[in-house]
């Protein structure tokens, strides 16, 4: 079937198509007679308004971009949702996308991102494409970047204090004794990888905990790597007492690893996860955890990227940094000296 044009309503309706166009975007004045001849025609023909053809003249587009790392991770779904229910009554609408960690995937969702013609974007970035990140903000679409910074890029962002939360977690498996304690980081091209590295890094030559090498393992933010990493950590001559793992995906590898090689915790050796709770409730025993405001970092990035679309005046950057809590709970022990 041919596809029904505005000309064709124009010729409909015996109008021109300007005057369609008139009718069709609510701009400039067309008597009631002539509205009612071009809207019945366009009834008549069953004509579909093209939403993106429409957006090349339109100021907005009501379209919100927000890409993440990963769409499985509950941490990343739970920042989008807050986003949504902050846009929606605002009549945004949300395109959800995930790179997982892949700068090149990335790079391929921001010139969709430019395509689609977004009204802003919310950004879990890479690390990586700054180049294009910057050509997303000189088209004049705002981007919120969360969770992660990236070197060079002037924009709103909102972070956790990693280096913090981990150089805290380190210090805590210390105080109960513990000095052999293995690291599962990710990876240290994106500032969060690359803080919460450096944090524990930091934190086990301060407190004179063992610096082993093998004891430091990468898990790449992903749930099968972080498998491997603890299993490599499990078969060492001589095991670590304690393993912090640096985000919620790691933690489903490691916990799988411990649980398949039937050892307990905190009997066997002691757990710290940086992440968010509410995946973890159904644990037992219940995880220490360096806990992340999920709903704070949603939100205000939420509210960020509304007074971007919304507000006419320019206004400086916004860069909000949370420290992360810890959570104590039944998945570390205290080691006694002569173990």
């Amino acid at each position: 079937m041919k596809k029904v044009t505005i000309k064709d309503v124009a010729k409909q309706a015996g109008v021109s198509i300007g005057t369609v166009s008139k009718v069709l975007n609510d701009k400039g004045y067309v008597s009631g007679g002539i509205y009612k001849r071009v809207t019945d025609a366009i009834q008549e023909l069953n004509y579909q308004v093209n939403a993106n053809a429409r957006s090349l003249k339109a100021s907005k587009t009501n379209k919100v971009g927000v890409i993440v790392q990963d769409i499985s991770n509950p941490y990343m779904m739970s920042i989008a949702k807050t986003i949504e229910d902050k846009i929606r009554p605002s009549h945004y609408h949300m395109l959800v996308m995930s790179h997982n960690e892949d700068p090149d995937t990335e790079r391929e969702l921001l010139q969709l991102i430019l395509e689609q013609r977004v009204d802003g974007l919310v950004l879990v970035p890479t690390s990586g494409n700054a180049d294009m990140i910057q050509k997303v903000l000189d088209h004049k679409i705002p981007v919120v970047l969360v969770d992660r910074k990236v070197e060079g890029i002037t924009t709103d962002y909102i972070v956790d204090d990693n280096y913090y939360g981990s150089y805290e977690s380190i210090a805590y498996l210390h105080s109960l004794g513990h000095k052999r304690i293995g690291v599962i980081y990710g990876t240290t091209n994106s500032s969060i990888g690359k803080e919460r590295y450096e944090g524990a890094v930091d934190a086990l030559k301060h407190f004179g905990c063992s610096n082993e090498e093998a004891l430091l393992v990468s898990g790449k933010f992903k749930a099968e790597d972080a498998y491997k990493a603890t299993i490599e950590l499990l078969f060492l001559p001589e095991p670590p007492t304690a393993i912090y793992c640096c985000n919620n995906t790691m933690t489903v590898g490691m916990l799988k690893a411990i649980q398949e090689q039937a050892w307990r915790f905190p009997e066997d050796v002691s757990i710290i996860s940086y992440g968010d709770l509410n995946q973890w409730e159904l644990i037992q025993p219940p995880l220490t955890l360096m806990t992340q405001p999920l709903k704070r970092i949603g939100v205000e990035a939420a509210i960020i990227l509304k007074n971007r679309l919304t507000m006419e005046e320019p206004f400086p950057p916004k860069q909000i940094v949370i420290k992360p809590e810890l959570l104590v709970r039944a998945s570390c022990a205290r080691r006694s000296e002569g173990e």
